[in-house]
C-alpha cells in the first residue's frame, strides 16, 4: 500500500536546529535510558570524529540537544546519535534533549530524510536511504529531490551506486575512493573489470579525471591482477586502510629488511584527522 508522504512536513517534526516550540521544553534524559533508532541509516561511526565530538562537549556542553520519541521503556533517538554517543564515551549520566511524540509510521522517513539533509552519510549509506524511502514510502526520484533539496539527476546517480560490486562499495563507504572514482567504474560494464581499475586507483592514486579517461578509453581488461607476493603485507595494508579510512601504501626493501609505510591524504584536515587516530 502506498503511504501519503508525511503530511506536516519534516521542518514540523524537526525543525532546524532542533529548536523547542512553545509547547515543548528541553529536558536532561539518562543516557541509559535511551536507545539507538531502529531507522538510523548511518552505519559508520568514525571512532576519531566521536573523540574530537567528546573533547568539545567536555569543553563546552551539548550545545544542540538530541531529539528523542517516548517509549513504553525509555527513549528512543530520532536525531543526535553522534552526540549520544560522545557523551556515552565521556561518562556523562544525562544529556539534554527534545521529547516528541512521533509514530513509529514517521521515524524512518524522519531519520533518513534528516540524516540526508545533514549531510552526515557516506554515499552508500545515502543511497541506501533513498532506495529505503522508494521502496517502503513508494517516494519517485522528483518526490525525493524536493524533500531533501538535491537535483533528481543527483539522487540517481547515488542510487546507481548500489550497482557497484561489494568490495567497491566498501571503499567508497570508508573513503578509500571518492564518490568520482565510484561513479567512474559505472563505465565499464564487467565486474572484473571494475575491480581491475579499483585495483589500479587504490595502488596508483589515480585521480578522478585520470580515472575517467581510463573508463571510457576501454583499457581496462576483464583479466583479474595476479594476487599480491607477499600476502601478510597486504593484509597489514588494508587493515590499516581500514583503520584509517585512507590510501595506504608499503614498500618493502629488496633485501626483505624493512621498507616504508605511505600514508595518503586529501588535504590539511585529513591529514590532522589521521594524525589524531594515530597519535
Amino acid at each position: 500500500m502506498t503511504r501519503k508522504a508525511l503530511g506536516r512536513g519534516l521542518e514540523a517534526l524537526l525543525p532546524k536546529k532542533a529548536e523547542p516550540s512553545a509547547s515543548e521544553e528541553i529536558v536532561n534524559v539518562p543516557v541509559n535510558e535511551i536507545r539507538p533508532s531502529r531507522y538510523q541509516p548511518r552505519t559508520v561511526f568514525n571512532e576519531g570524529s566521536l573523540k574530537e565530538l567528546a573533547s568539545s562537549i567536555k569543553e563546552k556542553g551539548v550545545i544542540q540537544p538530541i531529539i528523542l520519541a517516548k517509549k513504553n521503556k525509555g527513549y528512543e533517538l530520532v536525531a543526535g546519535e553522534r552526540r549520544w554517543r560522545s557523551v556515552k564515551m565521556l561518562g556523562l549520566k544525562e544529556i539534554p534533549a527534545i521529547v516528541r511524540a512521533i509514530r513509529d509510521s514517521d521515524a524512518l522517513e524522519m531519520a533518513l530524510i534528516e540524516n540526508i539533509q545533514r549531510e552526515n552519510l557516506n554515499p552508500i549509506e545515502e543511497a541506501s536511504a533513498y532506495e529505503r524511502l522508494i521502496k517502503e514510502y513508494a517516494f519517485t526520484q522528483e518526490t525525493l529531490s524536493r524533500k531533501v533539496g538535491k537535483n533528481r539527476s543527483s539522487i540517481a546517480n547515488f542510487l546507481r551506486l548500489l550497482k557497484l560490486p561489494g568490495k567497491i562499495k566498501d571503499d567508497l563507504a570508508d573513503n578509500r575512493l571518492t564518490m568520482g572514482h565510484a561513479r567512474a567504474h559505472l563505465a565499464i560494464d564487467s565486474e572484473a573489470g571494475q575491480l581491475e581499475l579499483r585495483d589500479r586507483i587504490i595502488q596508483s592514486g589515480m585521480n578522478v579525471r585520470e580515472v575517467e579517461d581510463k573508463a571510457r578509453s576501454g583499457k581496462v581488461s576483464n583479466k583479474r591482477k595476479k594476487p599480491p607476493a607477499n600476502i601478510f603485507l597486504e593484509k597489514v595494508r588494508l587493515g590499516l586502510e581500514r583503520k584509517l579510512a585512507a590510501k595506504v601504501g608499503i614498500k618493502p626493501k629488496p633485501s626483505g629488511a624493512g621498507g616504508q609505510i605511505q600514508l595518503h591524504y586529501s588535504d590539511d584536515e585529513d591529514l590532522d584527522r589521521i594524525i589524531h587516530l594515530i597519535g
